[in-house]
């Protein structure tokens, strides 16, 4: 007995062993890579501007008539291709996306930012890699853009992904807990844009009233990205309620549905706006931002 009691007390040591060295190695690693993961995470948050204010330029050309059509990200992506020096810019842009996901994977992985084990944390955490993976999605299409010159867009990809998991055993109750997290998501980001939270993040030089106007521009940017995400999330609770996949929409479905209600061509605009400064916020944030690479592989 005693024998197995020592057996048992070297193989926990040697696990413990082995998971503190698999730590001090991920984390030398981490420490080596940090200034490349850094440049790479500006770099996604300048492509992944450059996209978002594209979508927002588009809507608000349709809100002010002059002609065009709403889009999301993929439908930006096939505009910006159509552009001189379109195919160069895809590569960058590949590029840049992919580095915003790895960004994303390394906050949700490592957490240099201590969000934490807590409920709150992990859930941030969680967004953080959904996120990876919605702009790992994104640099795919990209380069197919890049290498073939063109590419279609599923317009109806979202209600897809509804009808799947609708057809799951308890789909309904699965799709509606989507809805209420994205509506947590989004009250989130409304609450973020209120009180300016963001800033905490941000590191500006020079006046402050340059610190002043760029924190506007990110209030009334985060605060579009909230309304979006909410505006989602109900559909998706309809949609859970009816089982009806099809409710489910896009971005663009949103900006489309937007503009079809009573001052919708006012509403699009401020939508519109708002997600135009959502693109420049990002912008502002691979300037300013504070990145810190390294954390724990909590």
């Amino acid at each position: 007995m005693a024998d197995l009691k020592q057996t048992g007390k070297r193989v926990a040591h040697g696990v413990e062993a082995g998971m503190h060295k698999a730590g001090t190695e991920v984390s030398d690693a981490t420490h080596k890579a940090a200034p490349g993961l850094e440049a790479l995470a500006r770099f996604g948050y300048a492509s992944k501007g450059l996209v978002y204010g594209m979508v927002g330029m588009l809507a608000l050309s349709v809100a002010l008539g002059r002609g065009g059509a709403t889009t999301d990200s993929q439908g930006a992506l096939i505009r910006l291709q159509d552009l001189p020096g379109g195919t160069i810019l895809m590569w960058l842009l590949v590029l840049g996306l992919i580095g915003y996901a790895l960004w994303q994977m390394v906050r949700a992985f490592l957490d240099p930012e201590r969000q934490g084990k807590e409920a709150k944390g992990i859930v941030k955490r969680i967004g953080y890699f959904l996120s990876g993976l919605v702009n790992l999605g994104l640099a795919l299409f990209a380069a197919r853009l890049a290498m073939r010159g063109s590419a279609s867009r599923n317009q109806q990809s979202e209600a897809q992904a509804a009808g799947d998991v609708l057809a799951l055993p308890g789909g309904q109750l699965l799709l509606g807990l989507a809805g209420l997290v994205l509506l947590a998501v989004a009250g989130n980001q409304l609450y973020s844009a209120a009180g300016a939270k963001f800033m905490k993040r941000m590191k500006f030089s020079g006046s402050a009233g340059h610190g002043e106007k760029l924190k506007r521009i990110g209030q009334i940017g985060i605060g579009a990205r909230g309304i979006t995400l909410g505006i989602i999330g109900v559909f998706l609770l309809v949609a859970a309620w009816r089982n009806k996949a099809g409710m489910v929409p896009g971005v663009s479905e949103v900006l489309t549905w937007l503009n079809q209600q009573p001052a919708g061509n006012f509403l699009l605009g401020v939508l519109a706006l708002g997600t135009l400064c959502y693109g420049v916020w990002c912008g502002v944030q691979a300037l300013y931002r504070r990145i810190r690479v390294e954390g724990s592989a909590a």
